[in-house]
């Protein structure tokens, strides 16, 4: 018999830790959001540590001591989880009887070989990389094509034959032609707009021309907005909001550009809206991206964007605001300062519609899910 979809749904959050970033972030939004509508929602955090992301009292959240090993490490490589914490988990799920199980970004992944039910694996970003970087170096060759082989080879046997959702179709054909047995699905990402509303400024005045939110990772590419920022002739000010291991070298290198008294490191904040508003010009320069929240953010305040092109959801997201042309080649710094003086020279008006960025749409296709999964048991 199929379940009757007007009793609240329970779901199950599983996520490697709640330190923040936007995968954590976007994660906790879509709990907040189903609570809303009713339902029950338990988030598990494999790292119980250094949580810095408030947590509201309509989420349940459970924190029980797992081993280290089970969120350190290398994801795509052979792994074994400890049977004590496999057995916490399997505890936790026949005490809630999920209707849905999400296991997010990343190493919550490995859980899938050992847990059953309606598992999904919400990636929200590139995992594998499937190509090979070109190299004429015969040992970074070999390097290279060792990581590759590897790399595929743990990333098909961990995923193919799951249940997958990935926050932009770029990643979803490329790792459907590397998982035929698996069924992915294409969910992007979406806003609170509730929370942004009552976090926000009335009546912002500019303060920073420039801003670049988001972790101080290699991933995330800050170098490249500093350099940029360096580069602009018309940028006088800069923020930066985050916090991570290059903090220190990008402090040297405003240094060493000169720019030190001009570049203002602020750290993690949990609620940044306020300092976007006051922002003329939000900088997304990521070597990768599964589909930066920040972007629709700073759109939903008012606030452009230039962004390296670096996936169809980035693409995505800007024509929503009409403002494609802000797509910059990644990599390429000078293309990215050139855009930064032309947005800050003829400041473009944002004159779109804002529900297109609201995270309704994309907790209903979350809810279907469940739908699907119990017409599948009639």
């Amino acid at each position: 018999m199929m379940k009757n979809a007007s009793r609240p749904y329970r779901i199950l959050c599983i996520v490697d830790h709640l330190k923040g970033g936007g995968a954590e972030k976007i994660l906790l939004d879509t709990a907040i959001h189903l609570t809303k509508q009713g339902h029950q929602v338990t988030i598990v955090p494999l790292n119980p540590n250094d949580i810095k992301m408030d947590i509201p009292d309509a989420l349940t959240l459970i924190c029980p001591d797992f081993d280290a090993s089970l969120y350190t490490g290398k994801l795509l490589r052979k792994r074994t989880l400890p049977d004590a914490d496999v057995e916490k988990i399997k505890i936790i799920i026949a005490a809630q009887k999920p209707d849905l199980i999400l296991l997010s970004h990343a190493f919550a992944f490995c859980l899938s070989h050992v847990i059953h039910g309606n598992v999904w694996l919400w990636i929200h970003g590139e995992i594998f990389k499937p190509y090979r970087q070109p190299t004429a170096n015969l040992f970074r060759w070999y390097k290279e094509y060792r990581r590759y082989y590897l790399e595929k080879k743990y990333f098909i046997r961990l995923f193919d034959g799951k249940k997958i959702i990935t926050v932009n179709q770029d990643l979803e054909k490329d790792y459907q032609r590397l998982l035929p047995n698996a069924q992915l699905t294409t969910i992007y990402n979406g806003i609170d707009i509730t929370q942004i509303d009552q976090h926000k400024l009335a009546a912002p005045q500019k303060h920073w021309d420039c801003v670049f939110v988001g972790r101080l990772s290699h991933e995330k590419q800050p170098d490249h907005a500093i350099r940029a920022f360096a580069q602009s002739k018309t940028a006088k000010n800069m923020l930066i909001i985050g916090d991570g291991e290059l903090k220190t070298d990008l402090q040297a290198l405003c240094k060493q550009l000169e720019i030190e008294d001009r570049v203002e490191f602020l750290g993690w904040v949990n609620h940044p809206y306020a300092y976007i508003q006051q922002s003329r010009l939000l900088i997304s320069s990521s070597q990768s991206e599964g589909y930066g929240l920040v972007i629709s953010e700073a759109l939903y305040l008012d606030v452009p964007v230039v962004a390296y092109y670096v996936s169809d959801a980035i693409d995505h997201q800007l024509s929503i605001a009409n403002l494609k042309d802000n797509l910059v080649q990644p990599q390429n710094i000078d293309a990215l300062a050139e855009k930064i003086d032309q947005n800050l020279a003829q400041y473009p008006a944002l004159n779109f519609d804002k529900t297109l960025l609201s995270n309704e749409n994309m907790v209903g296709k979350f809810l279907s899910l469940i739908q699907d999964d119990h017409c599948s048991h009639v």
